[in-house]
């Protein structure tokens, strides 16, 4: 974790120094990654690093583990929530994919500590990224328990870890099939990243609201951004 002294830098020289270690690691494997690289751009001594870090992986975990989740947590945050839980989860969902859209650099870092090959070090964060996950989650599933709109006496922690699963990896596999890419392909290109749009996120998002709710919805209410009819 970071020390002391880190934060008790200007915000301009953090905030560059943290830029160009999440542009040094997107870019590269923790292994090809280098310190002396991020320090030269970040205009630093590379002698100074270790007054802010302990070591590489330090600063990688720390990245990983607690940077680029806040930076989605506030993304996904600051989206117009329509009021209902449904809807809610919907828009949750969609800035989901934005996400990656909108900030490539942090996607593919995140993507890259979850890569199997990565050393043991490395290795070992992916857990720990994916139950971060798991936790917004299942308080975001809570909420709707608590709104009446999940059925009462589900097992939240297995609900959440299957709601998880469509909207994580079986979303991912619907969005690689319709862009005919593999992930990495998506997250270097910016033409493909484009491809998925606002109007595509939207209905991906509202697929995916409609599966989860045919498992998880209470009855007698009524699906996202659907009005009674009269």
């Amino acid at each position: 974790m970071p020390t002391k002294t880190f934060f008790a830098l200007p915000s301009e020289r953090r905030d560059r120094l943290v830029r160009e270690a999440i542009t040094e690691f997107s870019e590269r494997t923790y292994a090809e990654a280098s310190l002396s690289q991020i320090a030269q751009r970040s205009k630093i001594a590379k002698g100074s690093f270790y007054q802010y870090f302990e070591d590489k992986l330090d600063l990688y975990r720390w990245l990983v583990t607690d940077e680029a989740p806040r930076h989605k947590r506030e993304f996904v945050g600051a989206a117009k929530r329509a009021g209902e839980f449904w809807a809610d989860l919907e828009s949750f969902i969609e800035r989901g994919m934005a996400f990656l859209v909108e900030h490539p650099r942090l996607a593919r870092l995140t993507a890259a500590a979850a890569d199997p090959t990565a050393t043991e070090d490395v290795r070992g964060l992916h857990k720990s990224i994916c139950e971060a996950g798991i936790d917004e989650l299942r308080a975001l599933l809570g909420h709707g328990v608590a709104r009446g709109a999940i059925r009462s006496g589900l097992d939240l922690d297995v609900a959440t870890r299957l709601v998880a699963a469509i909207i994580g990896p079986g979303l991912t596999d619907v969005v690689l099939c319709e862009l005919n890419a593999e992930l990495h392909e998506v997250l270097a290109s910016d033409s493909l990243r484009r491809r998925l749009g606002l109007a595509r996120r939207r209905r991906l998002a509202h697929q995916a609201v409609l599966l989860v709710r045919g498992g998880l919805g209470a009855t007698g209410e009524k699906g996202p951004h659907r009005k009674e009819r009269t």
